[in-house]
């Protein structure tokens, strides 16, 4: 809109209030004793007026519902906000300020009109988003202090049942490596059979208490690794005489790929040794009877990364798509059915004692059915025995 200045009666300095008032986006109102004799167009479009010829002869202050604590005067430059009347009974907010007295008889006073209603509106909005914002991290503050309470509640829970398990469980299998031996009393098979599976009970029952440890630590702190730099092979012929009975049992084949003897790899041998007889144990859980396990040792090529790949792979039910992330979280198990018991906490560890290594752990179909579980170690690379 095209912004005019109007006047009552003509002023000698018309043409340089026109000139800076039609520049501002504030109203420029001019007063003569109290009554508005001056103004630009703008402040006919705060007041809702078709134009400011209406407003002209006016008194300054009966534009305002209130005042508020007055209208500067003498000498006073501060600003003071008003509630300015509008037509049809709106309101909005201004600020109005004395720029300076009238430069002759006609003018004796210019003020500037600011309309700070959107900005007061900004100012609300702020303020709310404000304490929205401060309640938003009080409350975040409140779960994280009850994630931290149920955390540790829950690893002295696994700590204390997990020790309090084992004492008997190692005594139940004390008494029953005296029974198996003999120096007690000769047994007849069905004695020693009974006695057999008691052990195998024992032997698995220890093995998720094992697991039911090694998660509580994992929630007290990082994994600490005493990584060598050594040949894959030893590790994996050592996990594999562990299992063999399980393997006669049933009636599986386990053919390791030459390749192995020759790869050698930076990791911790104990903590690697848990996860090949978390990845071979499940093989020769889900595997049918009659079937090869086959487990292959590979270094990558450049592309992928200098790390070294071994993968146990089983003729099994599979992994469904869906599953293969998944199946790596803890208290998730990895198949259904009576065979797939445990506590679903070794693929959770698994990946984890793989991730402090700097490696990755995965599954893949098997081609011709089964699965491929694999995971990858860094490469020697001629560093000896440290602390990580």
């Amino acid at each position: 809109m095209q912004r005019i200045a109007h006047e009552v009666p003509a002023l000698s300095g018309e043409s340089a209030l026109r000139r800076v008032g039609d520049a501002l986006s504030e109203a420029l109102v001019g007063t003569r004793a109290g009554r508005i004799v001056w103004a630009t167009a703008r402040l006919a479009e705060m007041t809702g007026e078709h134009d400011v010829t209406g407003l002209l002869g006016l008194p300054f202050d009966a534009l305002f519902e209130d005042v508020g604590e007055g209208l500067p005067a003498g000498e006073q430059d501060h600003s003071i906000e008003c509630v300015l009347r509008r037509g049809a009974g709106a309101e909005a907010r201004v600020s109005v300020h004395r720029v300076c007295r009238g430069e002759d008889e006609g003018l004796d006073r210019v003020w500037l009109l600011e309309d700070v209603s959107r900005l007061r509106l900004l100012e609300s909005e702020l303020l709310r988003a404000s304490r929205d914002l401060h309640a938003a991290n009080r409350e975040i503050a409140t779960l994280r202090e009850r994630m931290r309470r149920e955390l540790a509640d829950r690893e002295d829970l696994l700590t204390v049942v997990s020790h309090e398990l084992r004492t008997p469980v190692t005594v139940i299998r004390g008494y029953g490596r005296l029974l198996l031996s003999g120096k007690v009393g000769e047994l007849n098979d069905e004695q020693r059979r009974f006695l057999g599976e008691s052990q195998k009970s024992c032997q698995r029952l220890n093995a998720f208490i094992g697991d039911l440890l090694e998660t509580a630590r994992s929630l007290s702190g990082e994994t600490v690794l005493e990584v060598s730099e050594l040949c894959v092979a030893a590790t994996i012929e050592a996990v594999v005489s562990s299992l063999e009975p399980l393997l006669g049992e049933q009636k599986l084949d386990l053919r390791v790929a030459p390749e192995a003897a020759r790869l050698r790899a930076r990791f911790d041998p104990a903590r690697v040794e848990q996860v090949l007889t978390n990845l071979i144990g499940n093989a020769i859980k889900f595997a049918p009877p009659g079937s090869c396990i086959e487990i292959a040792a590979r270094s990558p090529s450049r592309a992928e990364g200098d790390f070294v790949e071994i993968s146990v792979a089983d003729a099994g039910p599979g992994v469904s798509e869906a599953d293969r992330e998944r199946i790596f979280e803890p208290w998730v198990r990895a198949g259904q059915g009576s065979r797939c018991g445990g506590l679903g906490l070794g693929l959770a560890i698994a990946r984890r004692i793989v991730d402090a290594h700097g490696g990755r752990i995965g599954v893949r179909p098997r081609e011709g059915g089964g699965s491929v579980f694999f995971f990858t170690l860094p490469a020697a690379q001629g560093a000896g025995a440290e602390r990580v």
